[in-house]
């Protein structure tokens, strides 16, 4: 008894130790296609990045590697059955994350996708649909690839047998990682022949274990962590080469000199020419700015007195307007019949209308255009006065309008508003009337539009009346100013009548409203 307790405690003591205790040696497998990481000499043997850092680890830790190159898709397999103990060169995938345990990335790897100069269209996975791409048994690529809808996929051993097909023109769509496909490339001389169409994407090297297999993960991190950072870039240096050093050929630098002197004394020969040039250019050019001067002084001096002598014939133009019209009040007061008396009414209105829009561009400093709230106000003034009405609402914006928009859209104010007053309410009586004059504002780079409204209180259009085809002269007066502005009539009513015209904002100088 006392035998098998000892036996016991010594099994105990020795069963942590045998935990932790390291292999002598491990199996690593890796691609042995993947220049300048992993390739095969021509006698055979294993050479790069990959395989010289195996050896300095080695070196580091004491365990022996037994480092194989093989096939890609040879080496998951291996590493996936737990017959090998480690992989390297192996992008991190979700698949592969089911099967392995990873260890930091070590290097970043773009994939591109390449297509021969023949070949043109192609800028993203989408554009593959319908042809058939190349790639490498086993690669990160192909479930990228499928994962984007490209299943016409060729399968090849391994890069070299991809690039040997690009040359002989069998492929001409292939996705090989950038750093073995560059060395192929310039290695077969057909760099020139094929270009990237797009980066598929990037990928990092890691170092990986089966799944359970973390003690063995640890310590190969372990000992490449404790492998100091001159080593990694001894290797580096050996395998990617380094910048070429910036030396200068005294032969060049004395050939620069001797043109950069050449150029020096040609300049400063030129510079005396070249400054006598530019005096007597200057002096030329001094002499017609003087003439442009003195021309847009006398052109300025034209245009005022242009200016004054337009002013004058609008001023004149009002005066002839208002006697006319006062020679119409005169005769209207002389007639009896009262049908009569207002058609000369309506007459003498849409006269003052004209006269009026003569007084506020004589006024105006601006000669193009008005003020169309002053204008309209004006007229419903005037037209109140006429008809001995006692007032009329209005509510007018400033808005500035070229005489061209302004002229029809007083005489549609003075038409609408006589007829309000003649038409809205019984013989003696006297109701509301409202002028309303706005703009709408159109969302950014839409036309705002300008609302003129005309309102009463009164008893409404009569049964059966459509006034869009009523062929009397208000309303087909009004019809055709609209059509003239390219507005929009609407009518409204009963209660009342109310009648708006529409019209997108016109801004001939691009105001919007008057100071």
């Amino acid at each position: 008894m006392r035998a098998a307790a000892a036996l016991i405690a010594s099994f105990l003591m020795l069963a942590p130790i045998r935990a932790f205790c390291q292999p002598s040696s491990i199996l690593v497998v890796c691609d042995d296609d993947y220049p300048p990481y992993a390739m095969r000499r021509s006698d055979g043997q294993l050479e790069g990045i990959v395989p010289d850092l195996w050896e300095a680890w080695e070196k580091k830790t004491g365990v022996h590697v037994e480092l194989r190159g093989m096939n890609w898709a040879h080496a998951l397999e291996e590493a996936e059955s737990g017959r090998a103990d480690v992989i390297d060169m192996l992008f991190d995938t979700p698949s592969r994350r089911l099967a392995f345990e990873y260890g930091p990335a070590y290097a970043t790897i773009q994939v591109p996708v390449f297509i021969h100069k023949s070949v043109s269209g192609i800028a993203s996975t989408r554009d593959l649909a319908g042809f058939s791409v190349a790639v490498k048994s086993g690669d990160a690529s192909i479930e990228e690839l499928a994962s984007r809808g490209v299943d016409e996929l060729v399968m090849y051993k391994g890069y070299a047998e991809i690039v040997d097909a690009a040359a002989r023109l069998d492929v001409r769509i292939f996705c090989v990682d950038k750093p073995p496909a560059y060395y192929y490339l310039y290695k077969k001389r057909i760099d020139g022949e094929f270009r990237i169409a797009f980066i598929l994407g990037q990928g990092e090297f890691h170092r990986a274990v089966p799944k359970g297999r973390s003690d063995i993960l640890k310590l190969v991190e372990e000992g490449f962590g404790s492998m100091p950072s001159t080593t990694f870039a001894a290797i580096d240096w050996k395998w990617l080469g380094s910048d070429l050093a910036g030396s200068a050929d005294l032969r060049i630098l004395s050939v620069a000199a001797a043109i950069i002197a050449c150029i020096v004394a040609f300049l400063v020969m030129n510079s005396w020419a070249l400054g006598r040039r530019v005096r007597a250019a200057t002096s030329d050019l001094n002499r017609k700015i003087a003439q442009l001067e003195e021309s847009e002084a006398r052109n300025r001096a034209s245009i005022a007195e242009k200016e004054v002598l337009l002013k004058e014939i609008h001023h004149r133009v009002k005066n002839n307007l208002q006697i006319v019209s006062s020679l119409i009040q005169l005769k209207s007061d002389e007639l009896r019949d009262q049908d009569d008396r207002l058609l000369l009414v309506d007459i003498r209105q849409r006269i003052l209308a004209l006269a009026q829009l003569h007084e506020l561009l004589y006024q105006s400093k601006d000669l193009a255009s008005i003020d169309a709230g002053e204008y309209l106000d004006a007229i419903a003034r005037d037209t109140a006065r006429a008809f001995a009405w006692p007032d009329i609402g209005c509510s007018v914006e400033r808005l500035v309008l070229g005489i061209d928009d302004a002229l029809p859209l007083g005489l549609v104010a003075d038409e609408l508003l006589v007829n309000a007053m003649k038409y809205a309410y019984p013989a003696g009586q006297r109701g509301q009337i409202r002028m309303i004059l706005s703009e709408e504002r159109g969302a950014a780079g839409e036309k705002s539009v300008l609302v003129l409204s005309i309102e009463d209180d009164g008893v409404g259009l009569p049964p059966g009346l459509d006034p869009t085809t009523c062929a009397s002269m208000g309303f087909t007066i009004v019809r055709g100013l609209a059509q003239q502005l390219n507005g929009e009539l609407r009518f409204f009513g009963p209660p009342g009548l109310s009648v708006e015209l529409r019209v997108a904002r016109p801004s001939p100088r691009g105001d919007t409203k008057s100071p």
